[in-house]
């Protein structure tokens, strides 16, 4: 559960097993035609905009790039087959994390708990929050199997991130089944092919850990307006990733948080476009760093989150500006 950040990033995430049970509509089809349309323009101006699986070469460098699903989907199976031979022959794989850094991250969490505890002495979420918020909070904590007065407690950024999973989905959450990037590590472990991280096993928890206390509020503030729609934004992101949609989620994302109801829509801009910087953006140019030097002479896979591909600053367009010329493959 720790993966997923923010709201379009758990969609992002989500389960083919979890969708069998979360019984949400695709959300695409009831869309105005004028929000239809903004949505169309806002994917159409985004680079590399769908495609889950991308070739990258320059002069004896090539770099399979795969957009990730973190939690297990039975449609996965197909995928994993077809991207086997792919793995195999790689002379190494980079994901955002191995077992490692994960083990790393559990025990860090145990080690101190304040990452995800406010600290003792500091206001808690019925403080922060008006009596209305935080009862509609309670509601949906208890959906999830969380009592109110242990959610009470929590860093404001991890229950945004458990207010993005809808109640239906948390037990396959729970289960922790293997996602897309597991799988991609199983192949390459069974193959002899290293694995490397990307990133420090904290990076994440510290961009959170960065944000200011109001700034943390904001974010449950944008996703307590969505809670009523969240089984059917879970469907509908989990069926544009596996039509390879990435940047559609992306942007649908953007315009349910901009459009919900009593939202400030500039300040919503703004904060998605925060959330943007430090969860894509930022990570997508430190990647470069690892990921360019790897790829010197040598063919590495690089299994990322779909989240991370499209864009100006993009996994996909940063390879594009360093000289890589690309092609789409089939996912």
């Amino acid at each position: 559960m720790l993966k997923h950040l923010f709201l379009a990033f758990a969609f992002f995430f989500s389960a083919g097993p979890v969708t069998a049970a979360c019984e949400g509509r695709n959300l695409l089809g009831d869309l105005p035609p004028d929000q239809r349309a903004a949505l169309d323009a806002a994917v159409a101006a985004a680079p590399y905009a769908a495609g889950n699986h991308w070739i990258a070469r320059k002069s004896g460098s090539t770099i399979n790039v795969i957009g990730t699903f973190h939690l297990y989907d039975e449609r996965m199976e197909g995928p994993i087959t077809g991207l086997d031979p792919v793995i195999r022959a790689a002379d190494a794989v980079y994901l955002e994390a191995t077992d490692a850094e994960m083990t790393q991250l559990q025990r860090e969490i145990g080690r101190n708990p304040d990452i995800l505890v406010i600290p003792h002495g500091d206001h808690t979420l019925p403080e922060l929050l008006a009596p209305d918020e935080w009862a509609l909070l309670s509601e949906e904590m208890r959906a999830r199997g969380i009592p109110p007065f242990m959610a009470a407690k929590f860093r404001p950024w991890y229950v945004t991130m458990l207010l993005s999973m809808p109640p239906c989905a948390m037990e396959t959450v729970t289960q922790q089944r293997e996602g897309l990037d597991q799988m991609v590590m199983g192949v390459a472990e069974a193959a002899g092919v290293p694995t490397h991280p990307l990133e420090e096993f904290d990076t994440v928890f510290q961009v959170f850990l960065a944000l200011s206390a109001e700034e943390q509020i904001d974010m449950v503030r944008a996703t307590l307006p969505l809670v009523a729609q969240a089984e059917d934004l879970f469907v509908t992101m989990t069926e544009a990733y596996f039509t390879e949609e990435h940047r559609r989620i992306w942007e649908l994302s953007r315009l349910q948080a901009v459009t919900a109801a009593g939202a400030d829509s500039g300040k919503m801009e703004k904060d998605f476009a925060l959330m943007e910087e430090a969860l894509l953006n930022g990570r997508n140019r430190a990647w470069m760093e690892v990921i360019l030097p790897a790829a010197e002479n040598r063919s590495i896979v690089v299994a990322v989150g779909a989240a991370h591909l499209s864009g100006e600053e993009g996994v996909l367009n940063l390879l594009a500006e360093a000289g890589y010329e690309l092609g789409r493959l089939p996912f």
